[in-house]
């Protein structure tokens, strides 16, 4: 098929926000000085690398790998086949490129354009504080970015990681209603392992019954599920599968779930009691709840994330304990700003902005031991005050 088709789609967002965003990228491209916007193909981490390419054309659906040049005048994407794809209602150029060639492509289409000079901004080429916020030293393919330089050794790279931050970090409504559809999905995800967690269960038929529930909604594939379990005190570390085991009564679940509705991402974390809970974590996830409210109401366009943090802050269970908070952005990946009360002052000192999304963790420490408590939800900041995606307050779950 060549030509996009609505009956053969996912999710896509309307005309009108593409020339939103658009509009506001080439702006700030305008601002900087770039001539092209080049994405590298770059998968890692559950996908969310690719949420550059993903903001500006919609591609990147199950992961596959893509390349964009985004200039001021128009739009080129790459993908492993040329033709229509499901999310490729923006782009009418889309081409084929053999996986693992971003640098190569990239090279080719310059060529084409007789852009041997000037500036090009790489997506990713370093880390940033609004986005790639888990890729301190960047995360493209650097054989990649030595093919342009060598090729075109008169233009000018720079890292188009701030500039993209900053267009991504406020969200139109469109985006917000993705992400309510992702916290959705992300609630039914929750309610399929209060149906499904009990005593003498596997952890992967919880697993593939979450992973069912969610293919089901029609969630964006791969999604990334946190898993940690064990005994109330003696948890195994965080992983992102399932093991072999069988859940045992006096277990706790902290499960971080997320919600993907056309790759932008929501996380809800909540704990789970194999039987009833001991009165210490009840207490304490109490306090999550009590902590994540306490942020919520401090968050509002100009306070910091800093303030935000300080907000929630709070002991727990006399002086056993903490409830220690950290904030992360929200959006098609790898959002920020990202952050905790040990991080930067740079980063303690981002504002908050209407219409960014935010989620907040809470995670109750108790005589030394992590997850006595763990609560974390998504919230739009609004111009008077905080708005999350969906109003519950359920602060743990006990499955007999």
């Amino acid at each position: 098929m060549e030509t996009w088709d609505e009956a053969w789609s996912n999710p896509v967002f309307s005309s009108a926000e593409r020339e939103r965003r658009h509009e506001a990228v080439r702006d700030l491209m305008g601002r900087d000085g770039i001539d092209v916007i080049c994405c590298l193909p770059w998968t890692s981490r559950h996908d969310v690398s690719q949420g550059d390419s993903r903001y500006l054309t919609q591609l990147g659906e199950n992961s596959d790998e893509t390349t964009v040049a985004f200039s001021r005048d128009g739009v080129t994407a790459w993908h492993s086949r040329g033709g229509a794809w499901p999310s490729s209602s923006w782009v009418d150029d889309l081409r084929a490129a053999p996986r693992g060639t971003g640098g190569r492509t990239i090279v080719g289409w310059l060529g084409e354009q007789g852009l041997d000079k000037g500036t090009v901004a790489v997506a990713g080429l370093t880390g940033g504080v609004l986005s790639r916020c888990g890729a301190g030293e960047g995360e493209v393919n650097w054989e990649s970015v030595q093919r342009i330089r060598e090729a075109f050794p008169k233009l000018n790279i720079v890292s188009g990681t701030d500039l993209l931050g900053e267009a991504r970090f406020r969200k139109s409504e469109e985006e917000i209603q993705f992400l309510r559809r992702g916290r959705e999905i992300a609630a039914a995800v929750v309610d399929a392992v209060v149906a499904n967690a009990r005593a003498g269960v596997t952890e992967r038929e919880v697993w593939g019954r979450m992973l069912r529930t969610y293919a089901d909604l029609g969630g964006s594939f791969e999604p990334n599920f946190g898993w940690i379990t064990g005994p109330v005190g003696q948890t195994y570390p965080r992983l992102p599968q399932p093991t072999f085991r069988r859940f045992q009564d006096g277990d706790v679940l902290v499960a971080e779930i997320e919600g993907r509705w056309a790759g932008y991402i929501v996380r809800v974390d909540r704990l789970f009691g194999i039987g009833r809970l001991p009165a210490d974590v009840r207490a304490a996830s109490r306090s999550c709840l009590a902590a994540f409210r306490r942020a919520v109401d401090a968050m509002r366009p100009g306070a910091t994330v800093g303030e935000v943090l300080q907000a929630g802050a709070s002991d727990v269970l006399g002086k056993r304990g903490r409830v220690e908070l950290s904030i992360s952005g929200c959006g098609t990946g790898d959002d920020g700003p990202v952050a905790d009360a040990s991080s930067p002052a740079e980063l303690l000192a981002v504002e908050l902005q209407e219409n960014c999304v935010m989620t907040i963790v809470c995670d109750a420490v108790v005589d030394g031991r992590p997850h006595y408590g763990r609560w974390a939800e998504t919230v739009v900041v609004r111009a008077k005050g905080a708005e999350l995606l969906l109003d519950v307050d359920e602060p743990f779950y006990e499955l007999a």
